[in-house]
């Protein structure tokens, strides 16, 4: 069974807070932290918002910088909107990454305007960076970001759209994910698991026999393990995968099951074994 999509969303938050963000954060905070002076004499308060903003007005890359690291210590809304204005006046590669970084830390919706205009950046490592800021922020016109960016050229940012799409529930982009999915996109198939409806797991069940297994598996088992997702359709999905008879299927059945709690007497945890018995290896 692949990974669920919580977890993965959760993979993708901590690959996007780069270590080199955090070092220096963590560096900075440090100094400030450090008196020169006894404590009982001498506190170090941050700079003021004015300050940093002038810092981000500089040419100079070095004090840059320090703005947008110190901006990040503030954790607070009102650095969305110095670091936003800074990005679209522009900024080399590195700090730009930074700036992303530092926004998507912020945890702010209010980010999204900047982050969705990065999407169709010049450089794959921004589009990329802006799309799982994206869908981790979650802000107004996320889908439709997402969904123009499953027709990307890099092959990575059309992947990381279609997790996106999912992590943000974007329910009206099932069709486009499974296009996607046609087209070899096979992260579609977990956020298509996520976002089906159960008329829709007929359209996706379509696919078995057509497709790799390997690229169906993931939605079915978001399937079957969704609570609102009635049995009467997880049965559905089981009778197909017993005709399919592979040993594919097989495998998925016997890791369904065993990743049920050994209570779960369910009529689907009872078909799944039966069927995974009738299966021949």
């Amino acid at each position: 069974m692949t990974l669920g999509l919580r977890t993965q969303g959760m993979v993708w938050v901590a690959c996007l807070v780069g270590s080199a963000l955090l070092t220096s954060i963590a560096t900075r905070a440090e100094a400030q932290r450090r008196p020169r002076r006894p404590p009982a004499v001498e506190t170090v308060a941050g700079p003021p918002l004015e300050e940093l903003v002038a810092q981000l007005a500089s040419s100079d890359e070095a004090i840059i910088r320090q703005g947008i690291e110190a901006l990040g210590l503030r954790g607070e809304a009102d650095v969305v909107e110095p670091l936003a204005a800074r990005i679209r006046r522009g900024l080399p590669p590195e700090l730009l990454e930074l700036a992303v970084d530092t926004l998507v830390v912020s945890g702010r919706p209010e980010a999204g305007p900047v982050l969705i205009t990065l999407i169709s950046h010049r450089r794959p490592a921004i589009r990329l960076k802006a799309i799982m800021a994206v869908a981790s922020l979650k802000p107004r016109g996320a889908e439709q970001s997402l969904t123009l960016a499953l027709s990307d050229a890099d092959a990575q940012i059309r992947a990381a759209a279609a997790t996106g799409l999912g992590q943000v529930g974007a329910r009206g982009s099932v069709d486009q994910l499974f296009l996607a999915l046609e087209h070899g996109v096979l992260e579609a198939s977990t956020s298509i698991g996520v976002l089906a409806t159960p008329a829709e797991v007929v359209r996706l069940l379509g696919y078995l026999g057509r497709l790799a297994f390997d690229g169906i598996s993931p939605a079915l088992g978001e399937l079957l393990a969704r609570r609102d997702i009635p049995d009467r359709t997880k049965l559905d999905i089981v009778a197909r995968l017993a005709e399919l008879a592979t040993s594919g299927a097989k495998t998925f059945l016997q890791e369904f099951v065993a990743s049920l709690p050994t209570t779960d007497r369910s009529p689907v945890r009872r078909a799944a074994e039966d069927a995974a018995m009738r299966i021949a290896d």
